[in-house]
């Protein structure tokens, strides 16, 4: 006898049809849509399986992610890396201003490691070591094949060891070979002091946390004491820091307007605007910006600010052009962190920082700079009086 289904029965299968039809559509749709994200990750997974089966030793598969995650980063810039616990604890020290080592900063520029800025009164200052030379060796090892982490934790070490540094400078025919013994460093990221004329002199070393604190703090003292007439912004080899702390610093010079624009490569609906509050420190007196090779980062993003807004004149020569944001983020299960290039800087007139830099209004010859930096210092001072010092200056309110 041949049966029937019943018929109160029809509607629910046929809901049950159409839910598993979208279901069933929905899944074919997502692996159309993410196809070359499904084949990438299967293409890890094979490998995987692979080592596992094939290996002629075992291997800690941590290890084994800890290598992907740093190749995979590896291929991106180089800025982007895999930080374990003792670089990450490195990293928050030097945020706030002190730390272990030499006193150097160091990019990779050209498949070759290039010292970009020095500490002042650090050990590599003292050993003579400047800003252009190439690291070759550390220890008598080759750079060329080393990672950024790798080259750091070579350089870095307990207070009181020495280190080797094999650099190759320009004009000089043969490598150089300096020792320096590593030391611990705390550095005031602003130090500033009164010229004549009513001029004040500010030399920020970094963009720490409490770097627009201690700069404010100073101007406020000073200006109590006899009228700030023209300010000196000093960031010369800055390397920069915090973009926080760079947003702080400009938006003590400017009344409104974009400080900075952060733009991710997914385009303009990813950008982010960073705009000045009301408020000048020192409203009317002129600023120069000093700027040179080893100012990168925040230090251009704060010369850029006060640049497009016409609240100071930049002098010096063209800028480091790292003008790329990092972001920190934790890698699940490894207890490591990622540092992840995520966005790239802007000018507030929408100007490129990143492998551009910071080109100034009044251009110094580098070579000049350094047979006597202080021609740089008096270049500025000249760029004040020809603001005319104590006279307000118009602000354009670029927004």
């Amino acid at each position: 006898m041949e049966r029937t289904p019943n018929s109160s029965l029809i509607p629910q299968l046929c809901l049950l049809l159409s839910v598993l039809s979208g279901v069933l559509l929905g899944v074919v749709t997502f692996r159309y849509l993410h196809h070359e994200e499904v084949a990438t990750q299967s293409h890890i997974a094979q490998a995987l399986d692979q080592i596992r089966d094939h290996y002629v030793e075992d291997i800690d598969e941590d290890t084994l992610a800890q290598g992907a995650i740093d190749g995979m980063l590896g291929q991106l810039d180089n800025y982007s890396v895999l930080l374990d616990a003792s670089q990450f604890a490195q990293l928050r020290q030097e945020s706030e201003g002190a730390f272990s080592g030499v006193g150097i900063e160091i990019e990779r520029r050209d498949d070759t490691f290039e010292i970009i800025a020095l500490i002042s009164d650090s050990p590599a200052f003292h050993a003579g070591i400047k800003t252009g030379d190439r690291l070759q060796a550390v220890d008598d090892m080759p750079t060329a094949n080393l990672d950024m982490n790798q080259l750091i934790s070579l350089v870095k070490g307990e207070p009181g060891t020495a280190v080797k540094l094999t650099l190759l400078r320009e004009n000089f025919p043969q490598a150089l070979n300096i020792r320096v013994v590593r030391s611990q460093l705390t550095v005031a990221s602003a130090t500033v002091r009164r010229l004549e004329d009513g001029v004040v002199h500010a030399r920020l070393t970094k963009f720490q946390q409490r770097t627009a604190d201690e700069l404010a703090s100073a101007l406020t003292r000073l200006n109590n004491d006899s009228p700030v007439r023209g300010l000196i912004l000093d960031l010369r080899n800055n390397p920069g820091g915090l973009l926080s702390s760079a947003i702080a610093v400009a938006d003590l010079f400017l009344q409104r307007g974009v400080i900075v624009t952060t733009r991710k490569r997914r385009g303009k609906s990813a950008q982010q605007h960073f705009r000045a509050t009301l408020g000048d420190i020192l409203p009317g007196r002129p600023i120069a910006v000093l700027i040179n090779g080893g100012s990168a980062s925040a230090a251009e993003v704060v010369a850029a600010a006060l640049r497009d807004h016409r609240r100071a004149t930049i002098v010096g020569a063209r800028s480091f052009g790292k003008g790329s944001v990092q972001t920190l983020m934790p890698t699940l299960g490894l207890r490591q962190t990622i540092k992840l290039t995520t966005a790239e800087y802007f000018s507030p007139q929408g100007l490129a920082i990143n492998n551009v830099g910071v080109d100034p209004d009044v251009l110094i010859k580098e070579a000049s700079a350094a047979a006597n930096t202080d021609l740089w210092l008096d270049a500025a001072i000249a760029a004040l009086k020809h603001m005319d010092l104590g006279v307000e200056q118009r602000l354009s309110g670029t927004d």
